[in-house]
């Protein structure tokens, strides 16, 4: 059974299993060669599997304002994938070969995990037991990080989550903390969306730097105007999404229409030179 055997006792996840339970392991394991720039796995995939680097490197990447980001690396020895698997989740992130590399898949292709729960529950109650004891490590050791690093969490959270041009927040904190908020259905929302309809005319005739000077005018009266209860986002570019909790129809609409006045009440002239340009917008 080649190496699969050592590999796999050396693994956290797998290191309390007995000689016998390891061997099932390795039964159910197969090793796959992977050239730089290879896919193991995309994001919203089916979790089917985990996998364990035998070498070479792997990085994690999600996508965020049309833009791939690494967030995490794993080397030799480390194990990633294993939370989509046990959560029974979609991917949440596209894994790539950054170089040459081998990596170890438990179940291997063709294999259900939840057929190793039907033959062999003893195996996999184990590896879940070691699974949740490792994730309740993480849970005390995050915790304790941020007791000790409020001010700095606080400032990486900015860092992703606000867009640094207009202080609003942006699309990664659409997708990461507002969509799943909203999809628990916790009472009526309602998402606001509005664009200025001429906004391209600025950067065209005035040039970018005039552009952004406008969209921190525009994202100044968004703000006054969503309120504060209210979830101001700059979605991309030129488009900005309200998002109301708890309201109903009639209250959106009041909440459009105050939008649809503040942008059209932005006085551009000061960046434009020209005291007959108006911004118009189309809201929704």
């Amino acid at each position: 059974m080649d190496d699969r055997l050592e590999m796999l006792k050396n693994v956290s996840l797998f290191s309390k299993l007995k000689e016998g339970e390891l061997a099932v392991i390795a039964q159910y394991s197969e090793y796959a060669d992977l050239s730089a720039g290879s896919i193991v796995f995309r994001e919203a995939d089916t979790a089917d599997s985990l996998f364990i680097v035998r070498s070479g490197e792997i990085s994690i990447n999600r996508l965020a304002d049309g833009e791939s980001t690494c967030i995490a690396t794993f080397l030799e020895g480390e194990t990633f994938g294993e939370f989509d698997l046990f959560e029974n989740s979609p991917r949440t992130a596209t894994a790539i070969a950054e170089k040459n590399s081998v990596i170890l898949r438990f179940p291997s292709a063709g294999t259900r995990f939840s057929e190793l729960l039907e033959r062999h529950g003893e195996i996999a109650a184990r590896i879940l037991h070691r699974f949740l004891a490792t994730v309740a490590g993480r849970i005390r050791y995050t915790n304790s990080l941020i007791s000790e690093k409020t001010r700095w969490v606080e400032d990486l959270r900015k860092q992703i989550h606000y867009d640094k041009l207009t202080g609003l927040y942006n699309r990664s904190y659409l997708d990461e903390e507002v969509m799943p908020m909203l999809s628990r259905g916790e009472g009526p929302f309602a998402v606001i969306v509005i664009k200025p309809d001429n906004f391209k005319e600025i950067n065209d005739n005035y040039g970018h730097g005039a552009g952004d000077r406008v969209l921190k005018m525009l994202a100044q009266a968004f703000s006054m105007a969503i309120g504060v209860k209210n979830i101001g986002i700059r979605y991309r570019g030129d488009e900005f999404i309200c998002v109301i909790p708890e309201t109903e129809i009639d209250r959106a609409k009041i909440c459009a229409k105050r939008l649809h006045e503040a942008f059209r009440s932005v006085d551009a002239a000061g960046v434009t030179g020209d005291a007959d340009f108006r911004i118009t917008a189309s809201v929704g």
